[in-house]
């Protein structure tokens, strides 16, 4: 039935070829949702398309959002060109780091950030300012910014974990000077918090948000298990070497 059309607009079967609606968006947002990504009025999302920027906003239920409810941004004449048609929906704290991603990390037009209990508590479970694994299938849906490549599996995935703050605004000079330090790295973690992730497309943002939230899950348990997650501890066969 190719002439259906999937959730969102887009006809299913297509690759990177979804055109950003205020539809779309806010169905991306009810998905994610359910995912546990954006609970809590949580999260949220920004994406450049055509110079215009639809961002999610402040403190609303992301699987009741409509499209009226969202900030469009025109990013060739500078202007607001919609707001929200209730007065008392407010801007993202997080649009400062929305815009800094996408004006400083070449080819981004999307950004999207989630409170998933994963990406939480893995910053927990590491020490430092690096979440670091290698030798996992699904290291290969996460692409390097330099190049918007993707991943190999025996790669050393590397995201860059910064510290909370009491408002997510206040996260802006540590996200820029992670972005100057980490230029391979296509999220930053937020300790006790969660994760933002960018990249050339809304598709493949997504992906790489799913990819990546599958890996700290994943990393949850291999930690609980006593299995290391990077390939410095395994063997010259490629097994994992658990230490006793």
């Amino acid at each position: 039935m190719g002439s259906e059309l999937a959730e969102g607009g887009a006809k299913t079967g297509q690759i990177d070829d979804g055109i950003m609606t205020p539809e779309l968006f806010v169905s991306l947002m009810n998905q994610f949702y359910h995912k546990g990504w954006m609970v809590g009025s949580s999260g949220g999302m920004a994406v450049e398309q055509d110079n215009l920027i639809y961002y999610s906003p402040s403190s609303v239920q992301k699987e009741r959002l409509h499209g009226c409810d969202l900030f469009v941004f025109d990013n060739e004449k500078l202007t607001l060109i919609r707001r929200p048609d209730n007065p008392k929906i407010k801007e993202s704290a997080c649009t400062p780091l929305f815009n800094h991603v996408l004006n400083s990390v070449a080819g981004s037009h999307c950004v999207i950030h989630t409170h998933s209990k994963w990406a939480n508590l893995i910053t927990m479970l590491t020490n430092g300012r690096e979440f670091v694994i290698s030798h996992q299938e699904m290291i290969k849906g996460v692409f390097n910014p330099q190049s918007w490549k993707a991943y190999s599996y025996d790669d050393r995935l590397v995201i860059p974990i910064i510290e909370n703050k009491p408002t997510e605004d206040q996260l802006l000079p540590a996200l820029v000077d992670m972005l100057m330090d980490y230029k391979e790295a296509p999220a930053v973690l937020v300790r006790h918090h969660g994760l933002f992730v960018w990249g050339p497309t809304w598709e493949k943002t997504k992906i790489m948000t799913e990819c990546l939230e599958h890996l700290f899950e994943l990393s949850c348990e291999m930690i609980k298990h006593g299995i290391p997650l990077d390939s410095e501890h395994l063997s010259r066969e490629g097994n994992v070497s658990v230490e006793k």
